[in-house]
């Protein structure tokens, strides 16, 4: 039984004395770029590509005297732990389900005091805000017009401005936290993901979507003003320019602090000022590793390779809240396509971690962390899975009375939690 859900998430639940572990389809959606259609200037006027100033962009210094190395070579194995040993205190929230709130997928959901925002990028096309209870708020209008958005890419908070903003058709769309529109602002670069930072913004920039940035297009991160005027530019692509790895790279920001880090790489980056980087964590996976050497190949050759081949391989997936950090490794060996899961405690460095996970009737669902705020993980849970389970027994269902209005359309469940 699968859940599509979402590329680097998953849905667990437990049943009876049988634990039945329901992860997501995570393909790599690996697909070849843009090298048949090179984007040509005429995509930016000229005033834009005068403005970028190219010669007043200076390299970013990447700092690396205080990395730190992660040995995760003892979780290459298949490897279950018991809930009871990982999390501490749980909290289940149902979002809010209406015609106008109905959510495809979630690709990406940021936390606040108050809110929750939804990306759902792939098939939906929507951003959704909701109360932290739960209470759908509203969903951004689609379509062409000014205030509305198409074809989402990316989402973030401007907690400062309280300021939502959305990225799409090449711009960046910003609303306040119930959904109303302030302002479209136009770039003059594509990109795949951003942040916020202090005075300005952080890029990460696709492959081949930039030929008019000359040689800053080689490279991964833009670090702009707030008018985007690029500041420093650095870390060139670490794999062929011809192919595209995936829909996005994972940023995220908690505490004033950002982090990020790249598909198929073993490195995690965090942003000092608009002059420096620091690499934060070297993830120590040598011994099933991806070789780099197959990351220049086609992408149905790196689907047979990983099919055939015991690698692991890291797609980014960098979580950390106030207490812990939370990283993923993947496998594809004989289309088992488990996510191996690791949690690091901040203070003792202790590591905990599996690709299975033993559930109860007390805490019988789990959701990996696509976010975190405070000293809480936050996942989400897809009604499909929750179903199962209750469906398998009617006293389940009579003891979790929260989920007794829940069917295959209702939206997901928020899942909060703590560990150890």
């Amino acid at each position: 039984y699968e859940i599509h859900w979402r590329d680097w998430s998953s849905d667990v639940c437990s049943s009876d004395l049988n634990i039945v572990i329901i992860f997501t389809n995570i393909s790599i959606f690996l697909f070849v770029g843009c090298s048949s259609k090179k984007e040509h200037n005429s995509n930016f006027s000229m005033d834009q590509i005068e403005q970028l100033q190219f010669s007043n962009v200076k390299p970013i210094n990447i700092l690396d005297k205080d990395k730190l190395l992660l040995d995760f070579n003892v979780f290459l194995t298949e490897k279950e732990i018991s809930i009871n040993e990982l999390v501490d205190n749980v909290k289940f929230i149902p979002l809010q389900t209406t015609e106008e709130s109905l959510i495809a997928e979630v690709n990406k959901l940021i936390c606040t005091e108050h809110h929750y925002f939804i990306l759902d990028s792939d098939i939906g096309k929507n951003v959704f805000i909701f109360s932290s209870e739960g209470t759908f708020i509203k969903r951004i209008p689609t379509g062409q017009g000014p205030e509305e958005i198409y074809n989402p890419g990316d989402i973030a908070i401007d907690e400062e401005q309280n300021h939502l903003i959305v990225y799409n058709r090449k711009g960046l769309s910003y609303y306040d936290y119930k959904g109303n529109f302030i302002k479209r602002e136009l770039l003059p670069f594509n990109f795949k993901n951003f942040r916020i930072i202090p005075d300005g913004f952080l890029f990460i920039i696709a492959p081949n979507q930039n030929n008019h940035l000359k040689e800053l297009s080689k490279m991964q991160v833009l670090i702009t003003d707030r008018n985007f005027r690029i500041i420093t530019a650095g870390l060139p692509f670490h794999y062929s320019e011809n192919i595209s790895y995936g829909i996005t790279d994972y940023t995220s920001s908690l505490m004033n602090e950002t982090n990020f880090a790249f598909k198929f790489s073993n490195k995690i980056y965090q942003y000092v000022d608009t002059l420096s980087i620091q690499e934060k964590y070297q993830l120590d996976f040598s011994d099933k590793e991806l070789p780099d050497q197959y990351l220049g190949i086609s992408s149905n050759d790196i689907f047979d390779t990983l099919k055939n081949n015991d690698f692991y391989y890291f797609m980014g997936n960098y979580i950390k809240n106030d207490t812990h950090e939370y990283f993923a490794l993947y496998n594809r060996y004989n289309k088992k396509r488990f996510q191996t899961f690791i949690f690091r405690d901040k203070e003792s460095g202790k590591l905990i971690g599996g690709n299975k996970i033993t559930l109860n009737d007390s805490i019988p669902f789990f959701g990996y962390p696509l976010t975190a705020y405070k000293n809480e993980f936050i996942g989400a849970i897809s009604p499909q899975a929750i179903n199962h389970y209750l469906s398998e027994n009617e006293e389940k269902r009579k003891n979790n009375t929260l989920f007794d209005q829940l069917d295959s359309d209702s939206n997901p469940i928020v899942i909060k939690y703590t560990l150890k």
